[in-house]
């Protein structure tokens, strides 16, 4: 079956699974739907009448909500026909801190993900985060935190952990190194001799959470002191580079970090 993006000749019919990113309210009971499906990326769909209580889409149109969804196209619009929830995640509803955890992932989704172009690699490290932050015992910032720097490196983000980003040259014996975002991430003190330092354990945190599988993410469990500085790290370079997740990262950021860690940002 040919994916969207083809103009006039998008399928009327199309059957994609896929999770919901973003909900927007429209009129009196219409939503519109943002999907992430690994086959085709980003793809908007209308949601007719779902918000009513009788309605057969409103399950499958709450957000985080991973599922089996028919659309047809028209009026240069996709519209979803039918649907059928494949997994909930309903307990991320209950849960503002992990909530809050899975909208930032969302909405990193939502930035950097480009619409109707296949992404196989993210769509599988934001469903196996999805199951860890709702069926896991893992704190939801040590989640986030892996998923951000994953997600970063995905999508050409990657900071520099080892090696200087500005000089090249390999730190991990240096005594001093700084995380500057606008320079590209860890940067050595011959080529940066101000700026936010980092620790050579958040560092290494960061390395050692590129290299888990995607079903390995749960094995992430950090102290306290080091969650906060890593995310303290991580979250304005993504911004910086990723803007349009300010909103969620604000809900996270007053939800998982201790005010002295968001000062220093």
């Amino acid at each position: 079956m040919r994916t969207p993006g083809c103009g006039r000749e998008k399928m009327a019919d199309l059957t994609l699974r896929g999770m919901v990113i973003r909900t927007v309210d429209y009129r009196d009971n219409d939503r519109i739907l943002t999907l992430f499906t690994a086959e085709s990326g980003r793809v908007d769909a209308k949601a007719r009448n779902c918000r009513k209580a009788t309605s057969p889409l409103l399950a499958c149109t709450q957000p985080f909500t991973y599922g089996e969804y028919q659309l047809f196209y028209h009026k240069n619009k996709y519209i979803v026909d039918q649907g059928e929830v494949l997994e909930s995640f309903y307990p991320l509803r209950e849960d503002i801190g992990r909530f809050a955890a899975a909208s930032l992932c969302a909405a990193l989704c939502l930035e950097g993900v480009q619409a109707e172009e296949s992404n196989e690699p993210i769509f599988s490290l934001l469903y196996h985060t999805l199951s860890f932050l709702t069926y896991g015992d893992n704190d939801p910032g040590d989640l986030a935190a892996a998923f951000l720097v994953r997600f970063l490196s995905l999508s050409g983000f990657r900071p520099a952990i080892t090696q200087c980003a500005v000089c090249g040259r390999d730190m991990r014996e240096d005594p001093v190194i700084r995380f500057l975002p606008d320079r590209g991430g860890a940067v050595c003190a011959a080529c940066s001799p101000v700026g936010r330092r980092i620790g050579k354990t958040a560092l290494e945190a960061m390395r050692r959470m590129l290299l888990l599988d995607d079903d390995q993410l749960g094995r992430v469990k950090l102290k306290a002191p080091l969650r906060a500085e890593v995310l303290s790290h991580l979250i304005p370079y993504a911004k910086l580079y990723l803007p349009g997740i300010e909103k969620a990262a604000a809900l996270f950021t007053s939800l998982h970090m201790p005010p002295e860690a968001t000062e220093q940002e």
